[in-house]
């Protein structure tokens, strides 16, 4: 379906907004890939990659199966099997069979894997500091309060697949 506009509605359409919420929304995520990729560097994690991110950060304490940790993530259970190659070729995780269920594993961070998280979220701690002084803590707390709120929509939206919030 071809939509008629005239020049005026065109050459707005065409015209850089410094604030559309795309160019926002990927402008803060290559700020923050980039900003975490230097962090983790300079902590000695050279080896890793932002695409282990979801996958660590969901594992429980207790340990996780390939499929909770995927719906979480919200990645397929063919991405997990990679990353799980990786994070177990470098240390990161281990993998236990369940002594109850031969079929399950679980999936477990091992003491290095304990170490990045505990980083990860020392980094992330600096980091909101950060920003709260940056904006204020009133407007620090409005900005975490509408960026989970329109994540709860686009979660709705779904039909209610949790994304963990």
């Amino acid at each position: 379906m071809v939509v008629k506009r005239n020049k005026e509605e065109e050459l707005a359409l065409l015209t850089q907004n410094p604030k559309h919420i795309g160019r926002l929304l990927n402008m803060w995520k290559r700020y923050f890939d980039d900003w975490a990729n230097d962090n983790l560097f300079s902590n000695g994690y050279q080896y890793f990659k932002m695409a282990y991110m979801p996958f660590i950060m969901n594992i429980s304490p207790e340990g996780s199966t390939n499929n909770e940790i995927a719906s979480k993530a919200k990645v397929s259970k063919q991405a997990m099997s990679k990353v799980v190659k990786e994070l177990l070729e470098n240390g990161i995780i281990k993998v236990e069979k369940d002594m109850a269920d031969a079929r399950m594993s679980h999936i477990m961070l091992t003491a290095k894997g304990r170490h990045l998280v505990a980083d990860t979220r020392k980094c992330i701690g600096n980091l909101s500091n950060e920003y709260e002084a940056l904006l204020g803590g009133k407007k620090y707390a409005v900005l975490l309060d509408c960026m989970f709120k329109i994540l709860q929509h686009h979660e709705a939206k779904k039909g209610g697949q949790s994304l963990g919030l």
